[in-house]
């Protein structure tokens, strides 16, 4: 008798652990709310660079994504010469990058005279990826032209 009581007791205990702690699943929303806060700091960066200097930062019309480094510069992270290739120190403390950081997930950015467009790919929140005004479902889009970067 006593055996059955333990046995239901751990059965209870195990089935309450995997309604309420999908890990894979945090793990993933975890991830997602990392990202959502980094193309924000990363927005308003860009955007505070380009009212104090009339011109957005880096190169016109080149992509930068987060897991390539431009040429000569030394670290991903560094606002002075990592993935984005300006000195944006005055605007961040560091250049975020993806929590993975891989061909898949990572960040990308492009500017024209006109405007930019800042990417990421979520993991679970599809929604805010197929409802933010861009042209690709599948990244999510913030800048002032989101058809920059095409799908």
């Amino acid at each position: 008798m006593e055996l059955l009581a333990i046995v239901a007791v751990i059965a209870v205990l195990i089935s309450v652990l995997i309604v309420n702690f999908d890990v894979l699943g945090n793990k993933k929303k975890a991830r997602d709310v990392k990202r959502l806060s980094d193309i924000a700091l990363l927005d308003r960066t860009i955007s505070e660079y380009q009212m104090d200097n009339k011109v957005y930062p880096d190169m016109t019309n080149v992509l930068r994504i987060s897991i390539a480094l431009p040429s000569g510069n030394s670290q991903l992270e560094t606002p002075v010469s990592g993935w984005i290739d300006e000195n944006l120190a005055n605007y961040t403390s560091k250049l975020p990058v993806d929590p993975i950081n891989d061909q898949t997930y990572h960040y990308s950015y492009i500017h024209d005279n006109s405007g930019y467009e800042i990417n990421a790919r979520l993991e679970t929140e599809i929604g805010q990826m197929q409802n933010d005004g861009g042209n690709d479902p599948t990244v999510y889009e913030t800048g002032n032209n989101l058809l920059l970067i095409s799908p």
